[in-house]
């Protein structure tokens, strides 16, 4: 089965394919994150509009990427901080 690059939509046993090559691990990561964000439902259609957008364009301006970073740096401190104030598991 050889995946076609020039249509819009794939098979999971495609996806299951591209996913398995060496040079997947930035769709393996997007991925990832997409599963997780779909999950949160704090991602909303406005969002998800927004990320489809990007998405089916050429590549990110300048000012997205770099507002995206920024903003990713402050969501890994959100989530640190979140886990540091859970209880330990087993602690007394």
């Amino acid at each position: 089965m050889t995946p076609s690059f020039h249509r819009n939509s794939y098979s999971v046993p495609e996806i299951l394919l591209i996913l398995r090559g060496p040079g997947a691990g930035w769709l393996a990561t997007l991925l990832t994150a997409l599963d997780e964000a779909q999950r949160d439902p704090d991602f909303d259609a406005h969002q998800r509009a927004v990320l489809a957008q990007l998405a089916s364009g050429q590549g990110l301006p300048g000012a997205v990427a770099e507002a995206a970073r920024r903003r990713t740096a402050a969501f890994e401190l959100e989530l640190e901080m979140a886990a540091a104030s859970q209880p330990q598991a087993g602690a007394a």
